[in-house]
């Protein structure tokens, strides 16, 4: 084991709770390492998928992130979020879904699918992120533009406050926000998605 490797894994154990869970494949003719890091910091616990690419000379560069699950909030009232990612070829799929429990009413709800591709210097590039979320419950904010996703704004000042919201969203969650049928479509994908997850666990 090469002394950069060592000190990134002595790193990480030291970071978190439980020892990294690390596996090694190939993309596109290029290896990569996953690591599934657990995590339990004031009220949040969960996992997180980190992916980094394995070069020649045992460097490790890091591509990205995902949470794979959150449990965030006291007791019964909690804001969840679960991923998932498929390879397949030279393309990896992320998957992330957003509920909430009890009373979080400001929590989101919502999902994203986010594609990434080898690119030609074996990088893995996104290259699209839709998303459709809703920060918090329907009415729980009065002033939120989040409010003319369910009712069509009349006059341009109702259009910049639904603007103004989508791009708070897409800033924060890193995607494109859908509407209508198409953020139907991706909550259907999502779901599916999460249903492979569940049956890969209970194997």
């Amino acid at each position: 084991m090469t002394n950069k490797l060592l000190l990134l894994l002595v790193t990480m154990q030291a970071l978190f709770a439980e020892p990294a869970d690390i596996t090694h494949t190939n993309i596109g003719n290029q290896d990569f390492m996953l690591t599934t890091e657990s995590y339990d910091e004031y009220d949040s616990k969960g996992e997180v998928l980190r992916v980094y690419k394995e070069e020649r000379n045992y460097d490790l560069p890091f591509m990205f992130s995902l949470i794979l699950k959150d449990r965030t909030g006291a007791c019964s009232d909690k804001s969840l979020e679960d991923g998932y990612y498929e390879i397949n070829g030279t393309t990896v799929t992320l998957y992330s879904h957003w509920s909430r429990r009890g009373k979080a009413y400001d929590a989101p709800y919502g999902a994203r699918v986010q594609v990434y591709k080898i690119d030609d210097n074996f990088d893995l590039t996104r290259v699209s992120s839709k998303l459709y979320i809703e920060t918090a419950r329907p009415n729980y904010n009065e002033n939120s533009g989040m409010k003319y996703l369910f009712n069509t704004p009349k006059n341009e000042e109702e259009k910049a406050a639904l603007q103004a919201y989508v791009n708070r969203v897409e800033r924060t969650y890193k995607g494109t926000f859908v509407f209508g049928d198409e953020a139907k479509k991706l909550m259907r994908e999502v779901e599916d998605a999460m249903t492979r997850k569940m049956k890969a666990i209970w194997q």
